[in-house]
């Protein structure tokens, strides 16, 4: 009989490295356990993944979405080395990169922006945001007219600001973290751009702390890129399901990863003649994955572990909430 065991890696209220590695190794260990639905974020993602992948153990994460994860070598795995390690990781979530992207299409097709201003905070998630909009924005035709980094620590933001209006940019594209500033930032554009004037970032702002920071500037010309499609029909069993305040976006992605896993394992068991498939076997399974029809899209992997036809998202602030827009095009989730 298949059966759901629940890991929470949260203390706190927070990500825990150490209970991550303790619930991890708890996996591990536990031989019955044929897959992982997960990692939820991309810093215990690299963690994970080399212990993981010494023993052939499948994780298929809705969330974590750094480009190191799959990129080969991967230089962000921590204490191992990249060509030792499997490839045991795959994701529906659209890599950083790619959903910076298809943000730059959308504000260019959907939105008519032509000149934006682009900044970035002190991270490396930031740096890949902020650099991925700038590329695909210049070969679309349009302007990052001005470029600027900001820091938590900022007295004010209204210096840098004045300068990207005074560049002649029309919208702001952000790459960072609420936690580090980001929604401060559109909370002070108002005064120095329009009302009306666009602020898009990556799905780092996804939370509460980005709607109080952005204070009054909290509307729907907040936007954030999210890495997660929503659902045009939700199964029956679903419609009940409480979700979260912070993360929901990925709620509907984590189910399609839990049902690729449950038919990868359907499958290896076939292939095994009836019996309890092992890791490897699954593993296989899941790598093999070819137009899974899922409740957010089609899935087929490719050799590094990406979804060919990845999921990307907007949400924007109504209401005092974070609220689906509209999912993007899947052509432009490249």
């Amino acid at each position: 009989r298949l059966a759901y065991l629940s890991l929470d890696d949260n203390l706190a209220g927070r990500f825990d490295q150490d209970r991550a590695l303790q619930n991890a190794s708890s996996a591990i260990a536990d031989h019955r356990v044929l897959g992982i639905v997960g990692p939820w974020n991309s810093s215990i993602a690299s963690l994970l993944l080399p212990i993981a992948g010494h023993d052939d153990l499948v994780m298929i994460s809705p969330s974590a979405t750094a480009d190191c994860l799959t990129a080969r070598p991967k230089a962000c795995l921590q204490g191992a080395t990249a060509p030792a390690v499997a490839t045991n990781f795959f994701r529906i979530a659209a890599r950083n990169t790619v959903a910076a992207r298809t943000a730059a299409d959308f504000a260019v097709d959907k939105l008519g922006i032509g000149r934006f201003a682009v900044l970035r905070d002190r991270t490396g998630y930031g740096r890949d945001l902020s650099n991925a909009f700038k590329s695909e924005f210049a070969a679309l035709g349009a302007q990052a007219v001005f470029s600027g980094s900001f820091s938590d620590t900022d007295p004010s933001y209204a210096p840098l600001l004045r300068q990207a209006q005074a560049a002649g940019a029309e919208a702001l594209f952000v790459g960072g973290l609420s936690d580090l500033g980001a929604c401060r930032v559109r909370g002070a554009m108002s005064g120095i751009f329009p009302d009306d004037a666009y602020f898009i970032s990556g799905d780092g702002i996804l939370d509460p702390t980005c709607i109080t920071d952005a204070g009054q500037k909290a509307d729907e010309h907040l936007i954030a890129t999210v890495s997660a499609r929503e659902p045009q029909s939700v199964p029956a069993g679903l419609k009940g399901l409480v979700r979260g305040k912070i993360y929901d976006a990925y709620n509907s992605a984590a189910y399609d990863c839990a049902q690729i896993l449950i038919a990868a394992i359907d499958h290896a068991i076939q292939v095994n003649n009836g019996k309890i498939p092992t890791r490897e076997q699954v593993l296989r399974a899941v790598a093999a994955t070819t137009d899974f029809n899922g409740i957010t899209g089609t899935y087929t992997f490719d050799a590094n572990g990406d979804a060919v036809r990845p999921a990307v998202s907007f949400y924007y602030v109504r209401d005092g909430a974070w609220t689906f827009w509209q999912n993007a095009p899947v052509s432009t989730a490249r």
